[in-house]
């Protein structure tokens, strides 16, 4: 006969990596009449746009975007650099696991590189991954309470869990102006640019989710007399979202990325001003809620007057959450093969986090790409870069979430061994004690057969460090009560391990 038992339900998301994808992809470009004849190719930069991302009823995701490339190249002519802007379309569909409603994609440019076909063609590569959560809502039915006569004994547990609650995401247009100082002349081209953005802060207010970040645009600009010069500048941004996580045991994870962006020359007001750049972005916000949550739940249970079959269930928790930053400053030389006179701008581009189990604590490695582009001593314009695995170090061995970003930009400049390069990542991290707890998920009763004359009435036995007086009652079929009244004690803990104690039968 089945047994009643209250339940809750315990509903959450599961949150879990795909396969990534990889794709290779290129495109041939004409340059512009307005340009010339094209003698070396110096640096190609692209930057992954995800324009839209759609789960299907049958949980197939189809992935959309196009890479936006910038190829710097040197004329045969003067000694003026020059750029051609590429937009290479991708499209790629793959099967998420079952239950999977909702996904984040994360896009990665593994490499990108551009070959001269002739001086007025050329053609780029581009080598994409694009990293994949799903995320499936699952729900959990925890039995709190069981209904029955006196007879049945329930043994009630508890646990502190943080759990995903909900995930939410949205897109907002953003615009700032860029101003260049007065002391320098005005912008006459915007050769290629990089957008950086990382969140500072996150908040639950009310119903409201606050999400806060910093976007850093990175300009490579020619000036009207003709010299290239770099121009990098921080700004705030905000955006609020509903959430329904309680603002007491509620915070969130935040992501931003781009799906759209433009910089022009000019102000909003005034279009011919050479002293001011718009920067016009479309921005992805992207966040995990999670919750503290205390649940209750039946661990173990059993009559006095009829055996039970139990159905049990392992509830996973994950507890003693904890959140903080580990900033790790580093300095890389890159070697060039002619002396450097003068940088003209440097960047630092974040690869996929790969993580580590070591015996001190949880860490992550991952590709980080540098460049530099810098005047040689005959003013020519020149490319140093290099790519260095970084390791970075916790000491938790419990760390779960590791996020790095390079929120401040690099500091280069011209040394005896090549370009002294010189930034700093921040490690953000999520660390707990992840656990399982034993809980019961369905009971079935029937009759006890009759023990007759064989069962005695009373037992003594020593009771063995680290087992439960619960255990030992259930074993007895008797109740805890009724030991610590034989035994004259007021709890569990008056007992003393290895002496002997008396165990009474329970008379029903």
């Amino acid at each position: 006969m089945e047994l009643q038992l209250k339940t809750e339900q315990f509903t959450y998301y599961e949150a879990a990596e795909e396969a990534p994808i990889s794709l290779e992809t290129t495109q041939e470009a004409i340059v512009p009449d307005s340009c010339a004849d094209v003698e070396r190719i110096v640096d190609t930069t692209g930057v992954v746009l995800v324009h839209s991302k759609d789960v299907g009823p049958e949980g197939r995701l189809e992935i959309s975007g196009v890479i936006k490339a910038t190829v710097l190249f040197l004329p045969e002519a003067g000694r003026e650099p020059g750029a051609v802007h590429i937009s290479i379309p991708f499209h790629t569909a793959c099967e998420l696991r079952e239950g999977a409603g909702r996904c984040a994609v994360r896009p990665w440019l593994r490499s990108i590189d551009s070959r001269l076909l002739n001086p007025r063609k050329m053609l780029t590569r581009a080598d994409l991954v694009l990293e994949i959560t799903a995320y499936r809502q699952k729900t959990v039915q925890l039995c709190t309470a069981a209904e029955g006569d006196d007879t049945l004994q329930v043994l009630e547990d508890q646990a502190e869990t943080t759990v995903l609650t909900d995930v939410v995401e949205r897109e907002f247009p953003y615009m700032e102006e860029m101003t260049v100082s007065a002391s320098r002349r005005g912008v006459r081209e915007i050769l290629d640019s990089r957008t950086v953005l990382f969140p500072s802060e996150t908040r639950i207010i009310g119903s409201k989710l606050v999400l806060k970040g910093i976007v850093r645009g990175e300009l490579l600009c020619r000036d009207t007399a003709g010299e290239v010069f770099h121009l990098s500048q921080e700004y705030l941004f905000s955006q609020i979202l509903e959430t329904g996580a309680s603002e007491d045991t509620g915070f969130a994870r935040a992501a931003f990325c781009l799906t759209g962006y433009d910089y022009t020359i000019g102000s909003e007001n005034d279009r011919d001003d050479d002293h001011v750049v718009t920067m016009s972005l479309h921005i992805r916000s992207f966040a995990e809620i999670l919750e503290k949550r205390r649940l209750r739940f039946l661990s173990d249970m059993y009559s006095l007057s009829q055996d039970l079959e139990l159905e049990r269930q392992t509830l996973s928790v994950w507890e003693d959450t904890r959140s903080y930053t580990r900033k790790q400053n580093l300095r890389e030389v890159l070697e060039t093969g002619v002396a450097a006179k003068q940088v003209a701008a440097a960047w630092v581009t974040l690869g996929p986090c790969q993580r580590q189990q070591g015996e001190e604590g949880t860490g992550v490695q991952l590709p980080v790409q540098l460049k530099a582009l810098y005047f040689d001593e005959n003013d020519q314009l020149q490319l140093a870069e290099k790519t260095v695995q970084v390791h970075g170090e916790t000491d938790d061995s419990a760390a779960g979430r590791i996020a790095v970003s390079c929120p401040g930009e690099a500091v280069a400049g011209p040394a005896p061994e090549g370009i002294e390069l010189r930034f700093a990542l921040e490690f953000a991290v999520d660390t707990g004690l992840r656990g399982e707890k034993p809980c019961i998920a369905q009971a079935k009763c029937r009759e006890l057969q009759e023990e007759g004359e064989t069962a005695p009435s009373i037992v003594l036995r020593k009771l063995s460090p680290g087992v439960r007086l619960w255990d030992v009652a259930k074993q007895y079929r008797t109740t805890t009560a009724d030991i610590l009244a034989a035994n004259a004690m007021d709890s569990e803990e008056a007992l003393i391990a290895d002496k002997l104690i008396l165990i009474p039968r329970h008379r029903v």
